[in-house]
C-alpha cells in the first residue's frame, strides 16, 4: 500500500498568498513585516503534491485527483493512502 505522510507547518505569506522566505536576502524588512502566517505543506521530495508548498485544501484536492484518500489529519501531519480502481487497498 502506498502511503503519504506529509508534514504541515506555519509559513509566512504575502498578501497574494505567495510564500515569503525569511532567509531570502532580497526580501526587505518591510516586506517581512507585511506578511501573515498560513498552514502550508512542507516540501518532501518523495511526495510530488508537496513540491509547490500548497495550502492544506489544495494539497488534499491534488491527492484526491491522484486517487489518494485522507486517512488522518492533525495540525502537523496529513496521512493519505492510495486506493485501487475497486475502492480497496492496492495489492
Amino acid at each position: 500500500m502506498q502511503v503519504h505522510v506529509a508534514r504541515v507547518g506555519f509559513v509566512n505569506v504575502n498578501s497574494m498568498g505567495v510564500v515569503v522566505d525569511k532567509n531570502d536576502p532580497n526580501i526587505s524588512i518591510s516586506a517581512q513585516l507585511n506578511t501573515s502566517s498560513d498552514h502550508r505543506l512542507i516540501v518532501d521530495q518523495s511526495i510530488p503534491n508537496t513540491l509547490s508548498r500548497p495550502t492544506v485544501k489544495d494539497y488534499l484536492i491534488a491527492e484526491a485527483r491522484d486517487s489518494y484518500v485522507l486517512q488522518y489529519m492533525d495540525q502537523n501531519t496529513i496521512v493519505t493512502y492510495l486506493r485501487n480502481a475497486t475502492g480497496g487497498f492496492p495489492g
